[in-house]
């Protein structure tokens, strides 16, 4: 008995769900609507609405991208409303707003090899920035901080210079630089184009390093003269004051190593013997000519060219110059030194030399030179 009233509880509680309207109730209204083989109810469930506006979609619009996210059930693929590449799609206005803050926002479709509005060129996979084309799609142009390769040597953007050493001109080639071949003064010694830094140099000169400065010593004649009495001062006496007058012409013409420069100059007390460095690699003039291969081979064998060079340039092949040196580089005399290079009487002299490259003249003349004499000085970089 009780086994059949459990059989007939279904059937009542069936007839119950019949009888209640299928529009109150949300499991009936599902039940209702996966059991219905009416054509008309797939039409009250498709299109969709949009997600965004609420709005039942366009389904005329002749978009290429629409037609393509279209499935094959006619369902329409909302992702479809929110196309990056519509001219009303929320990428474009942000786009705008970029291009606002930096000057340039590329296309979206820059590098699909058609040039589209906002493009200058587009040649897709050759789009570069050394090229014709940059990644930008914009056509390469002297001050873009690019270097076109093949017609630029260097872009330095709005830094491009037609005057600066070692800058990059606004034609976008190499300005004045170390390299070219010239010697730009006073920012190069030398210059020696492609042998910079190499072996390769002429005979009679020194090699140039990669800084364009020479692979040797400096040496040059002041372009100063002083009387034996007016080389030492107040503040430096005997050859001191000639040392100090040898690295302010250093200084004036914007040597490297100015306040390294001495005077081959003796007294009781200094010679270049006792206060020179000893290199072992070349002497060479403000010119670039050769004037000995060492230390050893200047006191050995005397200039190969005449010290004739000044700090500023000039070539005064004739000039006498205070010494008081031999050609060793030991003092002279340590007592004939117009009293410490402080007294320019003329009943006092000294040793000098005659600009040339005698061997021994060069620093040791045969006679004695009045102090109230005007003479130059020898200057040399330790």
């Amino acid at each position: 008995m009780k086994h059949s009233n459990l059989h007939r509880l279904p059937l009542a509680w069936s007839l119950l769900f019949t009888a209640c309207p299928s529009s109150g109730d949300t499991n009936g209204s599902e039940i209702s609507s996966n059991s219905s083989s009416d054509p008309a109810d797939t039409d009250t469930d498709s299109p969709p609405n949009n997600p965004t506006t609420g709005a039942a979609p366009d389904l005329t619009t002749s978009s290429p991208t629409t037609s393509e996210n279209t499935d094959t059930t006619g369902q329409t693929d909302t992702t479809s409303q929110t196309d990056t590449t519509g001219p009303a799609g929320t990428s474009s206005d942000s786009g705008d707003t970029a291009s606002e803050s930096t000057g340039f926002t590329p296309s979206p479709t820059c590098g699909d090899g058609q040039p589209d509005p906002g493009e200058e060129c587009d040649e897709g996979f050759g789009n570069n920035d050394n090229g014709a084309c940059t990644l930008e799609c914009r056509k390469a142009k002297c001050g873009d901080g690019l270097i076109w390769e093949g017609i630029e040597s260097c872009d330095e953007a709005e830094n491009n210079n037609d005057t600066l050493y070692g800058s990059c001109t606004t034609f976008c080639q190499l300005g004045a630089h170390c390299g070219d071949g010239i010697v730009q003064k006073p920012d190069e010694e030398c210059d020696l184009g492609d042998s910079n830094g190499s072996n390769e140099f002429p005979p009679e000169s020194v090699g140039c390093g990669d800084e364009c400065r020479f692979d040797a010593k400096l040496l040059f004649l002041s372009s100063a003269t002083y009387k034996g009495g007016d080389i030492a001062d107040m503040m430096n006496k005997g050859v001191e004051g000639a040392h100090k007058k040898c690295q302010y012409l250093a200084l004036q013409a914007q040597f490297d190593n100015a306040n390294n420069f001495k005077a081959w100059l003796s007294d009781a007390q200094h010679s270049p013997l006792g206060d020179f460095t000893k290199p072992d690699k070349p002497y060479v003039r403000p010119d670039g000519v050769r004037v000995a291969d060492s230390w050893d081979d200047l006191v050995q064998n005397g200039p190969h060219e005449a010290i004739a060079r000044t700090d500023g340039g000039l070539l005064l092949p004739n000039a006498l110059v205070w010494t008081n040196t031999e050609p060793n580089g030991d003092a002279s005399d340590k007592s004939a030194t117009c009293e410490d290079w402080k007294n320019s009487s003329s009943n006092l002299k000294s040793h000098y030399g005659n600009v040339g490259t005698d061997k021994v003249g060069w620093t040791a003349a045969a006679v004695l030179l009045s102090c109230n004499f005007p003479a130059h000085l020898y200057c040399f970089e330790q």
